[in-house]
């Protein structure tokens, strides 16, 4: 999010030299033994747009493209002298796209900016719910499964009471990170709420996504996170697991994961429960801890 933070404020000074050039351009054709025709050489916010374009094509590399034949056609129609009705009218077209470009781009990134996590950096509940509804429609057009699951860190509260609520926090972007990692490459992962995360897992049935998910937890409980101070701590998770179409609604999908979630925890937690109804034909063993001599988290 703060490379998206960034992006916004360089596309605003963007924007501000824009105006400027153009109406450079306006005079110098109005008045063309008055005006000093403008520079087609990129100005500075533009030149380290075009550097952060190089990195993010797909987002920022249109723009940059417009931008270069916007100020190709402008220096062409200034090289004639007399401002010619059909280069004008092609010019005017290149701005038009330009700023329209600049528009989407502008509201791409403060979407990003809404949509995302400050803590962690995961997408947050308003991306989340419109990626679902996405998922959920391709895989009832499609006939292709999908799952989706709510974990919950087990046990939160002692590390914010223990060793506050900036180790708190660690753990939190510690495990949005081993999430992330951790779980397949077009899994997709969220920050729910508190010490909660949501996984959606495309192309996947219960029984698929339950093994993914309990080797998920064995391994949490395996990995421990270190604090500042050293303190070595082993953080587990319990996980309620629904598959997406046997529900009504994303929102159904939701509570029926939840409800699952509660009663992992309810039966001694770090492990992943299935939504009745939902119940995967092979059921593996429950993740357990392996301590050496490290902190664990009881309650």
């Amino acid at each position: 999010m703060d490379k998206s933070c960034e992006v916004l404020r360089l596309l605003e000074r963007v924007a501000a030299e824009h105006l400027e050039w153009r109406g450079r351009v306006q005079a110098a054709l109005m008045f063309p033994d008055h005006a000093e025709a403008p520079s087609c050489e990129p100005a500075a916010a533009f030149a380290e747009l075009r550097a952060v374009a190089a990195e993010h094509p797909e987002h920022l590399g249109a723009l940059v493209r417009l931008r270069d034949a916007m100020h190709h056609r402008a220096g062409a129609l200034l090289a004639g002298g007399r401002a010619d009705p059909d280069g004008y009218r092609a010019f005017l077209d290149t701005v038009e796209s330009y700023e329209r470009e600049a528009r989407r781009a502008e509201k791409y990134c403060n979407r990003v900016v809404s949509e995302t996590d400050p803590l962690t950096g995961l997408w947050n509940r308003q991306g989340m719910i419109r990626d679902l509804r996405r998922e959920r429609a391709r895989s009832l057009r499609s006939g292709r499964p999908a799952c989706l699951a709510i974990a919950d860190l087990d046990h939160f509260k002692q590390v914010n009471d223990c060793w506050g609520h900036g180790a708190g926090d660690h753990v939190l972007c510690l495990a949005a990170r081993f999430f992330q990692r951790r779980l397949r490459g077009y899994d997709m992962v969220y920050r729910f709420g508190g010490e909660e995360f949501l996984f959606c897992l495309p192309d996947t049935d219960c029984d698929a996504a339950h093994r993914v998910l309990d080797r998920l937890c064995g391994l949490m409980a395996r990995v421990p996170i270190i604090l500042d101070d050293g303190t070595k701590l082993t953080v587990t998770c319990s996980i309620g697991l629904t598959e997406m179409e046997s529900a009504g609604s994303v929102q159904a999908a939701i509570e029926t994961a939840d409800s699952a979630l509660y009663k992992a925890k309810a039966a001694g937690r770090n492990r992943v429960m299935v939504a009745l109804g939902d119940q995967p034909r092979r059921r593996t063993r429950a993740a357990r801890p392996r301590v050496s001599a490290q902190v664990e988290l009881r309650g």
